[in-house]
């Protein structure tokens, strides 16, 4: 959980999500911009023109301006003042305007605006992405649990062969010693030898198993530097987690109702539909037209003969109307109908998700309960296997059976208690595959 290079990355979809919501405030950080003009004319200066300006945008959509607009150059009467064609402002010597005011949308962007929109959006990224590192996080865990119980078995069979091969020596032994006192034919030492043989192979074969097996678990294991660690081979697998449980229908009941609150692929598909609908709400303001209203109650005048005309809330102000819509609006129009269709799509995945989602809850159960059911069977088999096993063995040592027979039962008792280990590991494995289904955190 803490050094998995995929539980690090699943850590960092929150952090990426975060900065894009830093990146969306942006939009609403202030901007100082300043502007500097000035003209020459044969080789004497004409004018000096400086425009330094402060705009901030507000989460209401307004927007605030201050700024200061100076001009200095020859002195020029104000009667006769030259234009600047560019700015429609005079052009005179220590000509200096100082304002602050509001820009404020009427019509289109009063509820909403591409700002505002692209911040909301931000925000549900971040839902998702911590619904992402859930999701991630869980398929890791999951695969990390198969993975144990691969080894438990390998290591569970690996016992198993051991003990067995002990047996097949002894009986080897015996037999051996036997056939020298005259009780038994020497034929009976092969038939006690191909049994050893077959059994060292299969120990064999359980030995790569769990060599394999604890390389495939040693892929999980990491250190605080980020480096890899190796299981030792030496390790002993718990046996935790393989207790049999009974769940009721009412604890199905509950799993199933929690994966429309807990599971993170729905919750994926609800904040689709979520950022969806946020795009619905802005194509929706950008079919009104732009009406904006301008407005500076501050503004302070000095011209070249340094008087000053009073200007909070007096005398004054500036006012302006800015309206712009198109006549058409088919861009608009499509746009909004294009946003109520992905609405629809995002409403049918969220239905759909729901369903699959619920439904891969109840067959993991039903999994579960099978094997669970196919355990209580292979029990029985292998207590009728051991049975069936020591009554050869009992009548081979009275003499009314042969040697083949008790490798035969032994041999069904073998595969028996293999077939148990493997329903085992299959049954552990099903229940964290049972809360993986349910979208439960499996941390």
């Amino acid at each position: 959980m803490r050094n998995h290079p995929v539980a690090k990355q699943a850590a960092l979809l929150p952090e990426m999500a975060r900065s894009e919501i830093r990146s969306a405030r942006g939009a609403f950080d202030p901007i100082l911009q300043t502007e500097l003009r000035g003209k020459t004319t044969k080789g004497d200066e004409s004018y000096t023109y400086l425009q330094p300006q402060l705009k901030m945008a507000t989460r209401l959509g307004v927007e605030l301006k201050a700024g200061m607009d100076q001009s200095s150059g020859p002195a020029i009467s104000r009667e006769y003042a030259k234009i600047d064609p560019t700015t429609n402002l005079p052009v005179v010597a220590n000509y200096q305007l100082l304002y602050a005011g509001v820009n404020v949308p009427l019509l289109r962007g009063m509820f909403t605006d591409q700002r505002r929109t692209e911040l909301q959006k931000a925000k549900l990224v971040l839902q998702m992405n911590e619904a992402e590192q859930v999701k991630e996080i869980n398929k890791l865990f999951l695969k990390a649990a198969k993975e144990f119980w691969s080894w438990q078995a390998a290591y569970a069979r690996n016992q198993l062969m051991k003990k067995n091969l002990d047996l097949a020596e002894n009986r080897l032994s015996f037999i051996r010693n036997r056939i020298l006192g005259g009780e038994e034919k020497p034929i009976d030492s092969v038939e006690a030898l191909v049994e050893y043989r077959r059994r060292e192979a299969l120990l064999k074969e359980s030995e790569l198993d769990l060599r394999n097996a604890v390389l495939e678990l040693s892929n999980y294991l990491w250190d605080d530097d980020g480096n890899p660690i190796q299981l030792p081979f030496s390790m002993r697998p718990s046996e935790v987690g393989m207790e049999r449980v009974l769940i009721s229908s009412d604890s199905l009941g509950t799993l199933v109702r929690g994966v429309d609150e807990l599971h993170p692929e729905v919750q994926k598909f609800r904040v689709k539909l979520q950022q969806a609908r946020v795009e619905r709400r802005l194509s929706a303001e950008n079919l009104k037209p732009q009406l904006n209203v301008e407005y500076y109650p501050f503004q302070t005048y000095t011209n070249n003969k340094q008087d000053v005309v009073p200007g909070l809330f007096e005398k004054n102000y500036k006012f302006g109307l800015s309206f712009y819509s198109s006549l058409f609006l088919r861009k608009e129009r499509g746009k909004f109908q294009l946003t109520g269709l992905k609405i629809r799509d995002a409403e049918l995945d969220l239905k759909q998700g729901r369903r699959e989602l619920s439904n891969q809850v109840v067959i993991a159960y039903n999994e579960l309960e099978n094997w669970k059911q196919l355990l209580e069977i292979q029990d029985d088999l292998v207590k009728n296997a051991r049975w069936m096993r020591e009554a050869e063995e009992a009548r081979f040592e009275a003499g009314e059976s042969s040697l083949f027979l008790v490798n035969q039962r032994e041999r069904a008792l073998i595969e028996a208690q293999v077939k148990q280990v493997e329903l085992n590991a299959k049954y552990a494995s099903a229940k964290y595959q049972l809360q993986f289904a349910s979208g439960r955190r499996l941390w």
